[in-house]
């Protein structure tokens, strides 16, 4: 069916001001005005009206024929079909490389396939480029999440209800996400803000154990317990800084904290049994070799840091480990 407006291209789009006769992607994309709120297409004309609106200094490069081709493209991610959507937008890509909507239909395609480094790559740079695009500030939110980093899931979520209104169909989607953050660390007695400044902690305290200055992270270890008692992996990391110091004792203490606090804590057990072993004023050999994020690498991706020792250690000895087929 040809379009009702040019009468030359195919007709894809059921138009709200012409009755939801069909008119072509270009036709759509010329016409769209404030009349369009509630079409699925008006949203990216209305985020570059309202951010021009908003900041002057704001310019992007415009293409509604490629907004349209990534719409199609999201058509056929929604219907199952990501290897030609991935297609689709690959040739986009290879003419509009620093395209935001280019940008953000192959991030969708990776966090699809669960290749959430590479979405998260994909929608920052959709968002660098194009900041009022509130469903790639979302996703990024949603791929954070993914990653545990709470505190810039959290701004991206902010950033999506900036840009949609607490009332928008992502913005409100967006304060859903931030209130069931908020519930589960409330779980753990402490606030949202607490939480993501003790992750900052973490990450110094973690950085710093790496680097073998074991007395500043057992400091910091210690400001994240100050506030949040149940804090396991402040324990566990803190019994191998005790253990880098040679203090045998504190050492095991803490381990043995972090797994009454988690029996499950695989890594605190493996490691305790290193220090166990060890001679009083002997410290363990290779802090770095002990530098895993546990609960991400694998409890919470259903793996065994046990088996997984295992059987690295049954390669090194040309074994095999009594489960391995």
């Amino acid at each position: 069916m040809k379009c009702v407006l040019c009468h030359e291209r195919k007709g894809k789009r059921a138009c709200k001001l012409m009755s939801t006769q069909v008119i072509c992607p270009p036709c759509c994309a010329s016409t769209r005005r404030d009349e369009c709120v509630g079409c699925d297409y008006h949203e990216p004309w209305a985020y570059r009206h309202t951010k021009q609106a908003r900041n002057e200094r704001f310019i992007a490069e415009i293409h509604p024929d490629v907004d349209d081709q990534c719409d199609e493209a999201l058509t056929l991610v929604e219907q199952g079909n990501i290897a030609k959507a991935e297609a689709m937008l690959e040739g986009l890509r290879q003419r509009y490389p620093n395209y935001h909507s280019v940008l953000y239909g192959t991030g969708v395609c990776h966090a699809i396939k669960g290749q959430t480094d590479e979405a998260i790559v994909c929608f920052e740079r959709a968002v660098e480029i194009f900041p009022v695009l509130a469903h790639a500030h979302y996703n990024l939110g949603t791929a954070y999440c993914q990653k545990l980093n709470v505190e810039n899931a959290v701004k991206s979520f902010q950033a999506t209800i900036e840009i949609d209104g607490e009332e928008g169909s992502v913005g409100r989607l967006a304060r859903k996400r931030i209130a069931d953050l908020e519930a589960a660390v409330r779980s753990n007695g402490i606030s949202l803000n607490t939480y993501i400044s003790n992750q900052r902690i973490f990450n110094r305290a973690f950085a710093a154990l790496r680097e073998k200055r074991f007395q500043a992270a057992i400091d910091l270890f210690e400001q994240i317990l100050a506030t949040e008692e149940g804090h396991v992996q402040s324990y566990g990391n803190m019994g191998l800084a005790y253990a880098g110091l040679g203090n045998k004792q504190k050492a095991l203490e803490c381990l043995d904290k972090a797994i009454a606090l988690d029996p499950e804590y695989e890594l605190a057990i493996v490691n305790r049994v290193v220090v166990a072993s060890l001679e009083d004023g002997e410290t363990v050999p290779d802090v770095g070799e002990h530098d895993v994020d546990y609960y991400r690498e694998f409890k919470d991706s259903g793996r065994s840091y046990v088996q997984e020792v295992v059987k690295k250690l049954g390669t090194l000895k040309g074994l095999k480990s009594a489960d391995t087929a």
